[in-house]
């Protein structure tokens, strides 16, 4: 219920307000003095206005107003007032008033500020619940992982999102940079401006500079009407620039200087204008690839202030389990499907596969499978598993991968069953070293 706070010496107009708001779905609180009303307010902190006339005894309107916002700065407060001067309407919207009323008041035009105010809270509370998700769904302490890497990768990320200072994410294709660089955005001071992001490597170059940068009218063939550029829209948010290395060199010096000095100049523009985002770039590349071939020196270590560097599933595999369960989840929800999981056999298939294309190969390769399953299917198995993979090695099946790796787990776990737990034994046994052996124990979970 949307509680509004009469607050007036007049008994009568309170009655009458209060019935009228009562009427039309609202709850009243009623005062009838500046000091009850704040005594109210304190006792009952949930009210979304609070009308207050101008002129009473012991404390005046204004004063209210002061005290008020000292309690809450965000409470909505209109003026009701018999003194309806250019002076009092400037002096109350000063003070942090929303809006005023001349006595004797019009019971519509009453109406129809509350309606636009409780609509306007409505809306915030949306906006305040989608942050909230948003926040939920991108804070690193709830992103689940086993993996010690991907823990050290959120504690970096973290303590960057605690900085403004520029960040560059390393990482295969599919590792989830863009959903890392969302992250550090929405855990740090930034979150409440616009996060944009683009892909280099997906525009034509000679759009590019468009895109970023945005253009006048007729600055050149297609420009019909001025663009704003992704770093103005941006304002005080966060640009993620993607695939920073598939940028052309003449447009990575115009990034350089947009480092340097904050300014961007549109195609076709003689002025620059001030900008103020934070940038955050993202390549599949290696370092050492990027910076010998494709990157600017100077612009690496302008971006560089941070890196991150993003493992490849491959290296986190003790994830597999939670990330399958968490797609397989996911999808039942968009398919309308019920799977429970997967079968021990296909879970052992995902955990030896090498997953070229890391996180996005297993979602791609879950929701394909779950989208096209029977509505009676419980479980995924390793038909389905193997019916669906892309990146099959052509001259030996995953299904023969799987048994070599099984036969390979069997006899390790019979040598450490013989030995009794003795690993130079057990390695002796089967004619590798130590280190092979402690290598295979931790692929194998041992």
């Amino acid at each position: 219920m949307f509680k509004v706070l009469v607050v007036d010496d007049d008994e009568e107009l309170v009655s009458a307000v209060s019935e009228l708001l009562e009427r039309n779905g609202y709850e009243a609180v009623t005062a009838f003095s500046g000091n009850e009303a704040v005594e109210k307010y304190i006792s009952s902190p949930d009210i979304h206005v609070a009308l207050v006339d101008l002129v009473m005894p012991m404390m005046d309107g204004f004063t209210l107003i002061d005290k008020l916002k000292e309690i809450n700065k965000n409470i909505d407060v209109i003026i009701i007032t018999g003194q309806g001067t250019v002076p009092t309407a400037v002096e109350a919207i000063k003070r942090g008033a929303k809006d005023f009323i001349i006595k004797p008041y019009d019971k519509e035009i009453l109406l129809n500020k509350l309606e636009l105010l409780r609509n306007t809270h409505q809306l915030q509370n949306k906006v305040s619940k989608l942050k909230d998700i948003i926040s939920d769904k991108f804070g690193f302490d709830s992103i689940i992982t086993r993996s010690p890497l991907m823990k050290k990768v959120f504690e970096k990320g973290a303590s960057a999102a605690k900085s403004d200072a520029n960040v560059f994410i390393v990482g295969d294709t599919g590792t989830g940079k863009g959903l890392l660089a969302k992250a550090i955005h929405i855990n740090s001071e930034r979150k409440e401006h616009p996060f944009v992001s683009i892909n280099c490597g997906s525009i034509p170059k000679e759009l590019l500079e468009s895109e970023l940068f945005g253009h006048k009218k007729g600055s050149f063939t297609g420009a019909i009407s001025d663009k704003i550029g992704l770093f103005a829209s941006a304002g005080k948010g966060t640009v993620f620039l993607d695939e920073i290395g598939e940028m052309s060199k003449d447009l990575q010096v115009r990034i350089l200087n947009v480092l340097e000095d904050h300014k961007i100049r549109p195609v076709g523009e003689t002025r620059e204008v001030e900008v103020n985002a934070r940038v955050l770039a993202a390549t599949n590349r290696s370092i050492k690839e990027l910076k010998d071939k494709y990157l600017r020196e100077d612009l690496f270590y302008r971006l560089a202030v941070i890196v991150i560097e993003l493992p490849g599933l491959k290296d986190r595999k003790e994830d597999i389990p939670l990330l399958a369960q968490h797609f397989i989840q996911k999808f039942n929800e968009k398919y309308k499907k019920n799977i429970n999981g997967l079968t021990s056999d296909a879970l052992e298939l995902l955990s030896n596969y090498e997953f070229p294309g890391n996180i996005r190969e297993l979602e791609n390769l879950l929701e394909g499978i779950v989208a096209i399953s029977s509505d009676k299917k419980s479980n995924i198995n390793i038909k389905d598993i193997n019916s669906n993979l892309l990146w099959k090695d052509e001259n030996e099946s995953t299904h023969s991968i799987l048994k070599l790796d099984k036969i390979e787990k069997q006899t390790l776990k019979h040598a450490l069953r013989e030995s009794k737990g003795n690993k130079s034994l057990a390695a002796k046994l089967l004619g590798i070293s130590r280190d092979t052996l402690y290598r295979k124990m931790k692929q194998f979970g041992f």
